[in-house]
């Protein structure tokens, strides 16, 4: 199978598909030179991404201010335009098309108060559309972690 992989550099069209994505993967340093990967829900904010961790032991063994992945896949509808006329001459057809962001940091724990009801507030505003948090809905379960982000690349790929 062969592979046409194109680097995306419009920051904002990144940062789009960043905030409307629903999920990602974080891979994270635990303690003892390993490491963990698991699906969560996010928001992107301020150029970082926010996740909430309930999973006690995760949170023990965590290695703060190490480094930090965090990666978004989306199937895209093939277009066109990232079709080279050589391939639609020979009428080669895209199998497939991936558009992934990885976003790479160090992770954090969010400690400051005010940063904490701004990101529940994004939470609650992006997973179930309401505006307003009320004082009973800010008890939140887990930590808040950020991986503080210091590279963001976006690919999209296609394969024939």
């Amino acid at each position: 199978m062969n592979k046409k992989i194109k680097v995306i550099r419009d920051l904002s069209l990144v940062e789009k598909e960043l905030s409307s994505a629903q999920g990602g993967v974080i891979s994270i340093t635990l303690q003892k030179d390993s490491f963990a990967q698991f699906a969560t829900i996010f928001v992107y904010q301020n150029k970082n991404i926010f996740f909430y961790l309930e999973n006690e032991e995760l949170l023990r063994t965590i290695k703060l201010d190490s480094p930090a992945k965090f990666t978004i896949l989306n199937n895209k509808s093939v277009t066109k335009e990232l079709i080279k006329k050589k391939e639609l001459i020979e009428k080669k057809e895209p199998l497939y098309r991936l558009f992934s962001i990885v976003v790479t940091g160090v992770i954090r724990e969010v400690e400051e108060k005010k940063t904490i009801r701004d990101i529940d507030q994004s939470f609650i505003e992006k997973y179930s559309g309401k505006l307003l948090l009320s004082e009973k809905e800010t008890q939140t379960k887990g930590k808040l972690l950020v991986v503080d982000s210091e590279e963001l690349l976006a690919y999209d790929e296609l394969g024939f």
